[in-house]
């Protein structure tokens, strides 16, 4: 009787072992769930890139995964990676439909000087890859990724007198010499068209070991933020500008962050040097004005009695695409939108007089109606001299006279800008407040609009409009 009381098992003992186990079989079904989904969603991705004669990224991948398995030591082959330039451009300028049909045309274009039985695949949106067996030497490789790169720059007829043309950043790799397996040649070639890219695209390099030393270590967020842009992962805060005599919010200055699947909510410090080097940041310049013009819109309806401005940043990589005011201009059209209420506040503009594009698009987008302000304002006599010589509507003036460091010289050049800024109609604002103590020595040098995380930090359009509903601010005042 004792030896059966041995294996006797304790009731609280049971239970804690049957939901043990219901939690391993819990988190069984999640990642098995997890993984359908994750494979249902690749499957979807690839039916919705498919163009016919095109094989999918799947079908590439097995073909080559196929010949490595089955060659001998001597086999060589290459592969071609094609990665079309700024193709964002066409899809804000035509739409998704309209650049699927370049896409289509562009391929037509490609095929022509394909080698008989050469397949080109589609590995992304505007990404694809050619396949050459080991028939193809590496100067025949070469020869053809040149032969590409002409066919896809052929002007393209979309409709009426419509003509487009494109240009790609193409990468070369050989096997086994540049990785011996698929994965590590990909890797290669993404590198590869990273430096293409970096480097002003338009062009055909073959893969070294150099381009790793190079970009290695930002080439996985480039590929990421061209997944990002066209999953729309990127979106608007608003950080709030208060007008502390009124005791109103002035408006609004937008800021772009970047909803990683991973890592969570990333600030453009990690990803707009990026997009600068690889094009993408004039696609940021178009996807945030139309953003911003629905925030207003939206707003507007809610709280129609509100006169806010609503303000975006500019870089001078931005500013010198001589594009960029008549892609504004056509976002200001779609949305039936006036540019009165909206501010572009340029950086950077030390470097301003050295260049005529953006002068001169500056010009064009004041005739427009957009107000201009200068950002990160600092407390000098020549950053001074330059602001005459531009047509700006306000100045935003950083901490560094509220800081007790910087003292006498900064507070005194200070109230010299601040008599300059009323002297020529410029409105002042004052940012980065972030106590009480800054926010009364800003009243004190009569500067009335301020901006800083002592009022609120930045918020989503959902939030904005609870903050706005409450006049919040006030608590603050």
């Amino acid at each position: 009787m004792n030896l059966f009381r041995i294996y006797e098992v304790n009731p609280g003992m049971t239970i804690v072992i049957f939901a043990f186990i219901v939690l391993i079989l819990v988190a069984l079904i999640y990642f098995m769930a997890k993984s359908f989904f994750k494979e249902r969603k690749r499957i979807l991705e690839e039916r919705a890139l498919t163009i016919e004669g095109v094989l999918t990224r799947s079908e590439i991948h097995s073909v080559i995964a196929s010949y490595i398995a089955k060659s001998s030591k001597e086999t060589q082959f290459s592969l071609v990676y094609i990665d079309l330039d700024k193709f964002t451009d066409f899809v804000n300028a035509f739409g998704k439909n309209e650049s699927e049909k370049i896409i289509e045309k562009i391929i037509k274009n490609i095929e022509v000087v394909l080698p008989k039985g050469v397949k080109i695949s589609r590995m992304q949106n505007d990404e694809f890859l050619i396949f050459l067996t080991m028939d193809f030497d590496r100067t025949e490789a070469v020869d053809l990724a040149n032969k590409i790169k002409i066919a896809i720059g052929r002007q393209i007829k979309l409709f009426g007198d419509t003509q487009i043309s494109a240009t790609a950043s193409i990468a070369i790799a050989f096997y086994p010499v540049h990785g011996n397996n698929l994965k590590d040649l990909l890797n290669s070639l993404q590198i590869a068209t990273y430096i293409i890219k970096k480097n002003g695209g338009d062009s055909v390099r073959v893969y070294s070991q150099e381009m790793s030393d190079q970009g290695g270590e930002h080439v996985e967020y480039y590929y990421q933020i061209k997944h990002a842009i066209q999953h729309k992962e990127f979106q608007l805060f608003y950080h709030p500008m208060i007008n502390t005599k009124t005791k109103d919010i002035y408006g609004v200055e937008a800021l772009i962050r970047w909803n990683h699947p991973e890592h969570g909510l990333l600030s453009p410090f990690k990803f707009l040097g990026i997009m600068e080097q690889s094009g993408d940041v004039h696609w940021i310049g178009l996807w945030g004005l139309e953003s911003l013009i629905k925030t207003y819109q939206e707003l507007k309806q809610v709280f129609p009695k509100k006169n806010m401005m609503y303000s975006m940043n500019l870089s001078s990589k931005q500013l010198m695409n001589e594009s960029l005011p008549g892609d504004f201009q056509k976002i200001l059209k779609k949305y039936r939108m006036n540019a009165e209420h909206i501010v572009l506040e340029i950086i950077e503009f030390a470097v301003f007089e050295k260049q005529i594009h953006i002068f001169n698009n500056l010009k064009q987008l004041k005739e427009m109606g957009f107000k201009i302000a200068i950002d990160g304002f600092g407390l000098d006599y020549q950053t001074l001299s330059k602001v005459e010589k531009m047509d700006i509507d306000i100045i935003k003036l950083d901490n560094e006279f509220l800081k007790e460091s910087e003292a006498y010289m900064k507070a005194k050049f200070a109230t010299l800008l601040i008599e300059f800024a009323h002297k020529n109609e410029y409105e002042v604002i004052s940012e980065m407040i972030e106590t009480k103590e800054m926010m009364d020595e800003s009243k004190n040098y009569d500067i009335q609009v301020m901006q800083g995380f002592y009022f609120t930090k930045p918020l989503s359009a959902e939030a904005l409009r609870g903050y706005i509903g409450t006049e919040a601010w006030n608590s603050k005042l």
